[in-house]
């Protein structure tokens, strides 16, 4: 897979070197953080190993999907984490058949209606290339679309975004008519498939790392990672589709800035600034960038990770997404860093002389390690994911709180 070449060479860098969605619920970096795990995968019918992250329900159940499972299918399991009593109780929803070539790496998604869609990966529920799914609010799932390489797409991954008229919007990181990956749309109502644009590695950059994100105007965003001109190399690019008019643009390429390789969907703020993570020209830790709308989204580097070096404890490798809170603060996790350097869930808080960060969480693998698919919010607190670790080493839950 893509991305475990990725975390093999995430690995590395680090022994080498070491030797928005907004919400209305803000941790507080001064006061008590509470973090606790809600749930131990086992590795058996429930499932092993969550390289995406939540959907919460209204009542407060969480929803996710493991990459592989002990169950008859083998493939991974769509899941519901519920409150029981003072606890939670997990069940599993659907079973994803296995598939060597590929499996479930996804954030699934509410409607309005209580549906949630997800992707999978290559070879997933006969998919070859991946599928489009839909775990209806009357306990159905269906696959709406199985992708065909060449023709629309392969490897989605991540998040896809809902519009008000029941259209799901998504990417795939590669493949597609120009060989770099698509944008699509799926209409629920028609049942109709359409790529609203395949990425060549012309100037509109290739290879897509995460969903996309869509605003209140009607317009689709997201970023490559690498590009323009350039196959697997370059600094990757941020880009826009206008729904209403159907016009892709190349808004920026970040091989003028300091910032490359972006791998996070974009998240928005009420300004209609985007925030992100990546990588920079100095370190190998990753960053946290702002892309500024009223400065032709000219990203400005909010925070560098330095890693776990002598007794920093810092975060290494933000995989997710951010978020915000209403306050500004924004929210992630890094896979690597930390003490003793399984991965940190952080806050980034504005202050007078720039962003300040806050480790609310350094994972010490026994109750988890590499959070990789960001955080979702919930009666003032956060829940997470992370892709191993835990009791038995095959990842886990968490929720995590501040003091007042």
């Amino acid at each position: 897979m893509r991305r475990n070449l990725r975390w093999a060479l995430l690995s590395f860098l680090l022994i080498s070197s070491a030797a928005l969605a907004q919400s209305d619920a803000p941790l507080n970096p001064s006061g008590h953080v509470r973090f606790r795990v809600l749930y131990d995968f086992k590795g058996a019918e429930d499932g092993a190993f969550l390289y995406g992250g939540l959907a919460r329900d209204p009542k407060g159940s969480l929803f996710g999907v493991t990459f592989v499972n002990g169950g008859a299918k083998g493939g991974g399991a769509l899941f519901k984490l519920a409150r029981e009593g003072t606890g939670y109780k997990l069940k599993v929803l659907h079973d994803f058949v296995y598939h060597p070539a590929g499996g479930c790496m996804t954030t699934p998604v509410f409607d309005g209606e209580g549906n949630l869609f997800g992707v999978c990966g290559d070879g997933i529920e006969g998919g070859e290339d991946g599928a489009l799914w839909e775990f209806s609010h009357q306990g159905k799932f269906s696959i709406l679309h199985v992708f065909n390489g060449v023709a629309d797409g392969s490897e989605p991954e991540d998040a896809v975004a809902l519009d008000d008229s029941g259209n799901i919007y998504g990417t795939t990181y590669t493949y597609g008519s120009g060989g770099s990956g698509t944008l699509w749309e799926y209409s629920r109502w028609s049942r109709t498939f359409t790529v609203l644009h395949s990425f060549s590695n012309g100037s509109d950059g290739g290879l897509l790392p995460a969903g996309p994100t869509l605003d209140s105007r009607g317009k689709l965003w997201g970023t490559t990672e690498f590009g323009p001109n350039c196959y697997y190399c370059g600094s990757g690019t941020m880009w826009s589709y206008d729904l209403a008019s159907g016009t892709f643009s190349t808004v920026l390429d970040f091989g003028s800035t300091d910032v490359f390789g972006p791998t996070s969907r974009l998240a928005p703020d009420r300004e209609g600034n985007f925030y992100g993570t990546g990588s920079g020209t100095t370190g190998n830790c990753g960053l946290v960038f702002e892309l500024e709308k009223d400065n032709n989204y000219a990203p400005v580097i909010l925070y560098s990770f330095i890693g776990p070096i002598g007794q920093s404890g810092d975060g290494c490798s933000p995989l997710g997404a951010v978020a915000l809170d209403k306050h500004g603060h924004l929210l992630g996790t890094t896979y690597f860093g930390g003490s003793p350097n399984w991965g940190t869930v952080y806050m980034l808080s504005r202050k007078q002389s720039g962003w300040e960060e806050t480790i609310l969480h350094s994972f010490a693998a026994n109750d988890g390690y590499g959070p990789d698919g960001g955080l979702v919010e919930g009666e003032g607190r956060w829940f997470g994911t992370t892709a191993f670790g835990g009791a038995v080493g095959e990842g886990v839950i968490f929720e995590i709180s501040g003091g007042k």
